[in-house]
């Protein structure tokens, strides 16, 4: 009786070594992956053995050694056999989605991150990786929606106010993506990145705000003063100022430096123009006009310095091929505006799209262009236009579109949806105790529409679609 006891103890004692070996050796890969010797993790894996599948602990180690190797589908692989094991991980699914993006899988990486959050809604790293995916996905809107709910949980976060601030940029929203950047810039004003978003932004919307840039300009500098980066901004901004002597002393020393950007050169020459230096900016603006004969600003500058000083026949020469380039042949300009046209309405510059919209519908009538307009700025309800700027422009082009067509004997498309939002104009006009609505032309003209004619234009449009 004693043998059969003795020999249970013996099997029990090295089930348990095995078990503790194992686990040793599990402790001991996560401990790699922790100090990021991936390397050693997979080339231990070879000696794997089919019980060693079983290990969700070993087999999470593996999959993240194959991931910080950059072997996305064996990473992939590794993190769906660990899923079968336990379903219910948000880790898992978290890592599946990274997996995914990786290998550029959008949607399924949108789907397991969805996944995730539909165990635990508030979970931050699926709610920021979505809304990163999303960006990249040029689905702005939504990745705007959910920056926005990660703020709302963490205030004044720089990383969430930048990436919202990016958002607003890709909309074409500037003042919104200036204030963000600002919130950000002023939570971490060591961030040259940042600081750099914000003055290119601060340019692009000009006037006032290109005089701010050149403070934020210094205070970045302060920070990081042999940024190059920083340097550059600071040089446009005094140049976007008018500032040229300044700009020129700081292109100046950017090239004595050893930058040779093209921009650098090529704003270099025109700071030294502007600032009356025409001799001095010759080379810099000749070396600018032989990589691209085609620029305009620069035939023209080019030959206005050799002009001043001592070459008046190619001065001539520059200002004729600058003449030829301002005049393209007319075909082709139409089709360049449609397909700049087209290029703003992928990338959700709809005041952009529109202006080139509406300079091809003055010139052919076209109403697919017209329609194309209008269709920017549709949206639900007069009220429902993220800003005044949208609401002004949609209603110039909406009624714009319904009036001409129904000049043309035809209906506008979707009749019951444009009486519907006009009527919404109406309502909210009438709540405000208005008479008349500001609208603003794509090219920037301002005018008025009474409620008077407003409800003309109503009335001539059918209440329901033919196919109702």
């Amino acid at each position: 009786m004693k043998k059969p006891v003795c020999q249970i103890i013996f099997v029990s004692f090295l089930l348990f070594l095995c078990a503790a070996q194992g686990k040793t050796q599990t402790e001991k890969w996560q401990e790699l992956v922790n100090r990021r010797q991936y390397a050693e993790v997979v080339a231990q894996a070879v000696n794997l053995s089919p019980a060693d599948s079983a290990d969700s602990g070993k087999m999470y180690a593996l999959a993240l050694a194959y991931e910080g190797m950059l072997k996305y589908p064996e990473a992939l692989n590794g993190f769906r056999h660990c899923f079968g094991m336990d379903t219910t991980s948000i880790d898992l699914l978290n890592a599946l989605a990274r997996t995914e993006t990786n290998l550029g899988r959008s949607a399924a990486a949108e789907r397991y991150y969805k996944q995730a959050l539909a165990m635990d809604s508030t979970n931050f790293y699926a709610n920021y990786q979505l809304a990163r995916l999303y960006f990249q996905m040029e689905i702005i809107t939504k990745a705007l929606e959910k920056y926005e709910f990660l703020l709302s949980q963490y205030p004044d976060n720089p990383v969430l106010l930048s990436a919202i601030g990016d958002c607003h940029t890709r909309l074409g929203e500037l003042p919104s993506a200036a204030f963000c950047y600002f919130q950000a810039y002023g939570a971490n004003r060591e961030n040259a990145t940042l600081a750099s978003a914000l003055i290119n932004t601060l340019l692009r919307i000009g006037g006032e705000s290109a005089k701010a840039a050149l403070e934020i300009c210094d205070t970045a500098l302060y920070y990081s003063p042999n940024n190059l980066m920083l340097k550059r901004n600071k040089a446009m901004t005094l140049f976007v100022n008018k500032q040229y002597a300044e700009a020129d002393t700081l292109y100046s020393s950017l090239l004595m430096e050893g930058d040779s950007l093209p921009a650098t050169v090529a704003y270099g020459g025109f700071s030294r123009y502007y600032a009356g230096q025409f001799m001095n900016a010759i080379d810099l603006l000749e070396w600018t006009y032989r990589r691209d004969t085609s620029v305009v600003d620069v035939c023209l500058l080019l030959g206005s310095a050799l002009g001043k000083t001592y070459d008046r026949k190619r001065a001539y020469t520059l200002f004729d091929r600058a003449e030829k380039n301002m005049q393209p042949d007319s075909s082709k300009l139409k089709l360049l505006r449609f397909f700049r046209a087209e290029t703003f309405r992928s990338d959700q510059r709809n005041d952009e799209a529109a202006a080139c919209y509406y300079a091809i519908w003055t010139e052919t009538k076209s109403m697919d262009v017209l329609k194309g307009m209008a269709d920017l700025y549709s949206v639900p309800s007069a009220t429902a236009y993220k800003s005044e700027n949208d609401r002004r422009r949609g209603l110039f082009c909406l009624v714009l579109y319904a009036q001409e067509q129904l000049k043309s004997g035809k209906k506008p498309e979707q009749p019951a949806y444009v009486r519907r939002l006009l009527t919404s104009f109406l309502e909210d006009a009438f709540f405000r105790n208005e008479t008349e609505l500001p609208m603003t032309a794509p090219d920037g003209k301002k005018s008025r529409l009474s409620m008077h004619l407003l409800q003309s234009l109503i009335n001539r449009i059918p209440e329901t679609d033919a196919s109702q």
